[in-house]
């Protein structure tokens, strides 16, 4: 899991293109799973269709734990 998580900081220090390119690549690499249900696939696809549109923007792994953090004080 550390190996992950180190790929991961690397990946989210990328320019905003190259992290689309890579997520839209991992999402293409998951077989389908059928423990979805439609709704949150709904959820997932009117998402990323935000990130991708700039309606949004995603957060960073530590923006997300200062908010949780924040949260749970």
């Amino acid at each position: 899991m550390a190996v992950v998580l180190e790929i991961m900081q690397e990946v989210l220090n990328l320019p905003r293109t190259d992290r689309s390119y890579l997520a839209k690549k991992l999402i293409e690499s998951l077989e389908i799973d059928d423990s979805f249900t439609v709704e949150e696939m709904e959820i997932f696809n009117r998402r990323s269709r935000e990130i991708r549109e700039g309606s949004v923007s995603p957060l960073t792994l530590e923006q997300l734990q200062q908010n949780v953090d924040a949260r749970l004080a």
